[in-house]
Formats: structure tokens, C-alpha cells, sequence
């Protein structure tokens, strides 16, 4: 009997963290401006697509992710459009997500992020011999069981310029998703304010659909950008 009971007690702890497993929901980076202090898992890889429109741009968004470790992942986003006169495939980009800490109380969860641009292998349109580069660090304090409060502090252009985001996200349900977001620009010449507000609805665990509005604030350009897209995990 007691062999019985361990052999039952432990396919009952299979059983359930398979469960757990295939219900743990699709977790992107898009259709915000922030980078999540998530990771892809270990070993799982990730895709990540939607287009943007603005007047007279057209950019297609492609992002693949790859788990390194089980809080390190890998990325390469390749954009394909058309925006500013230009024509034809961006910069390739590649990035790096680190997780440094889990949230502890008031003290958030905290990731590293960084992106470096290969500029000479974008067409001819886009191209250069530059490398640009970012860093910034991502933080998240999940406020209660539906409200998230996700922020970003980075640099680019050599430290010249300084990105940061605000976001609030609400999620009622493991399905559905919404936010609003503020994320200026800052720079030795301007001050760029902006804000958009988005969904995401996940109809299975490994599969999301968003859709996000985004405008400037305080600027001549008060042109709004649109994306809308889709997400997928291979698990």
C-alpha cells in the first residue's frame, strides 16, 4: 500500500505541474514600448510580428527570441518597410534580455536589456557604417493579482539620448490584457512625450493577438501610429 501511495502522490505531481505548464500564457514584448522583465524559457523559441502604420510609413516588425537559460534569452528583430523617403529592409538588430532579480515586496523585478544595430546590412535606403547601440534596465511591480506598474530607463545614441516609459497594465483575466503607457524622449535638443494605450487576447496559452494606438503629446506631429499583430511560442 505505501508503494501504491507513492506512486500515486507522485504522478499527481506530474500531472499537475503539466497542467501548470500548459496553461502558463504567451508573455511578449509587444505591441508597448517597454521591454518586460520576462525571458523566454529555456531552450523555447518565440516569434513576435505585426506591422506599424503611420502617415506615409509602413514598417513591418519581426522579432524572434530564443531562451539561453532559464533568465537569459537572445533576439533579432528585422523591420521591413518603408518610412523617411527610405525603402527596404532597417538596421538589423540584436539584443540581449537578462533577468537580475525577482520582485520582493516594494522592490521590483529587474531586467537587463541591451540592443546593438548592424547597420550595414540594412538596404541601401537605411544603410551606414554606424553601430548604434542601447542599454537601458526594465522594472515591474505587479501592484495587485490584475494591475501591473512596468517601467524602462535606457540610453542610446552614446549616451546622448535618454528613453524612458511608464505602464500601467490591467489584466482581468490570463486570456486579455490592457494598458496605457508614457514614454518620452529626451535629448540635449527636445523633449519628445508620447503615450499609447493597447490590448492583447491570447485564445491559447502559446498564441496572442494585439493591436496598440500611439500619438505624440505637446507636438506640431500629432500624427497617430498604428500596430496591430500576432505572437507565438513554440513549446
Amino acid at each position: 500500500m505505501n508503494r501504491i501511495k507513492i506512486i500515486l502522490s507522485i504522478l499527481q505531481v506530474l500531472f499537475t505541474n503539466l497542467i501548470i505548464a500548459q496553461t502558463e500564457y504567451i508573455n511578449t514584448d509587444r505591441p508597448d514600448q517597454s521591454d518586460g522583465v520576462y525571458t523566454v524559457p529555456k531552450f523555447k523559441v518565440q516569434l513576435e510580428e505585426g506591422p506599424t502604420l503611420a502617415p506615409e510609413t509602413f514598417i513591418n516588425n519581426f522579432m524572434l527570441r530564443f531562451g539561453l537559460t532559464s533568465s537569459t534569452e537572445a533576439r533579432i528583430s528585422l523591420d521591413y518597410g518603408r518610412s523617411g523617403g527610405g525603402k527596404g529592409l532597417m538596421p538589423v538588430t540584436f539584443s540581449v534580455k537578462q533577468r537580475l532579480i525577482e520582485q520582493k515586496r516594494l522592490i521590483p523585478a529587474i531586467t537587463f536589456v541591451a540592443y546593438l544595430s548592424i547597420n550595414r546590412w540594412a538596404d541601401k535606403d537605411f544603410r551606414d557604417n554606424s553601430l548604434p547601440y542601447e542599454v537601458k534596465l526594465a522594472f515591474e511591480n505587479e501592484l495587485t493579482s490584475h494591475f501591473t506598474l512596468g517601467y524602462n530607463i535606457g540610453t542610446a545614441d552614446q549616451f546622448h539620448t535618454m528613453n524612458l516609459t511608464l505602464n500601467l497594465g490591467y489584466s482581468p483575466m490570463d486570456q486579455f490584457s490592457a494598458f496605457i503607457e508614457y514614454f518620452p524622449n529626451i535629448s540635449s535638443n527636445a523633449i519628445l512625450h508620447n503615450v499609447d494605450i493597447g490590448l492583447a487576447y491570447a485564445p491559447l496559452p502559446q498564441l496572442q493577438f494585439d493591436l496598440a494606438c500611439a500619438r505624440p503629446i505637446g507636438s506640431i506631429y500629432n500624427h497617430i501610429s498604428t500596430t496591430f499583430g500576432v505572437s507565438y511560442i513554440f513549446r
